[in-house]
């Protein structure tokens, strides 16, 4: 039987994508709602036809959109994906186990990412793991009105938990799909995140491009990728570097 809550998505022009998620969710919840921020490819058509809710609303930016998303939820659990993630099997069963006899002791969940690299069907060997709160109770865990990024504020004296099981995240369609999308996340991130002080930011013109290279090819282990790997470690680093030099610059207006 569907576990009694909602699951969330939002889309822009996502139809090369959102049906296997939309597969890979179905039988899960009670209701699938889709957010649609104005698409053009046949993305409404097709969340439709699998049976979600598509709801129009303009995009004001990541966090505004998802918590607009949460509001028109029939349910006040909510399992927010994005459209180009899919829950792995065994992570679908943890969470239906975990609605399986009573509520759930947590009032948030993390999920455990991990990232597909451009063209391939599945991770590559020792792929990392980004721990994000998607499995939420909304009574209690909210997204809040950042543009830039899901920020979830859960309710002083309530716990969160991880669940073990992993989702699949096919971020990027192609390296010049990853390079449009980060010069658009950059953007954003620059011109709504707080000012700076000036000379931080300059200190970090120098150091966070390197660092955040050997992050990700190192440490988050990109190198096992071959060389979708390592470009892949040079796109994510640039735009790190790419946000801090538009900072600068807004720096520099002001």
């Amino acid at each position: 039987m569907p576990i009694p809550f909602s699951i969330l998505i939002r889309s822009f022009n996502e139809v090369d994508r959102l049906g296997r998620t939309l597969d890979a969710v179905k039988t899960l919840g009670q209701e699938i709602v889709v957010i649609d921020s104005g698409s053009t490819d046949g993305t409404v058509a097709l969340a439709e036809s699998k049976g979600a809710r598509v709801i129009h609303n303009a995009w004001q930016g990541f966090g505004p959109q998802r918590n607009f998303g949460e509001t028109q939820c029939r349910n006040d659990w909510i399992f927010y994906i994005d459209a180009d993630e899919v829950p792995t099997p065994e992570l679908i069963a943890e969470i239906s186990a975990l609605f399986d006899k009573s509520p759930p002791p947590h009032v948030a969940y993390d999920i455990r990412n991990t990232m597909v690299l451009p063209g391939d069907d599945k991770p590559h060997p020792f792929s990392d793991v980004r721990k994000v709160m998607r499995l939420t109770d909304r009574r209690y865990a909210r997204v809040t009105q950042d543009p830039s990024w899901d920020k979830v504020v859960v309710e002083p004296g309530k716990t969160t938990g991880v669940l073990a099981g992993r989702q699949w995240h096919y971020c990027f369609r192609n390296f010049s799909h990853a390079i449009n999308k980060i010069s658009y996340t950059s953007s954003l991130a620059a011109e709504t995140q707080a000012n700076k002080p000036r000379s931080l930011l300059f200190l970090r013109l120098v150091i966070d491009l390197p660092l955040e290279f050997l992050k990700f090819y190192l440490i988050r282990a990109f190198v096992f990728g071959g060389w979708k790997g390592f470009a892949f470690s040079v796109v994510q680093s640039f735009g790190r570097f790419s946000r801090i030099l538009k900072m600068v610059e807004k720096a520099e207006r002001r």
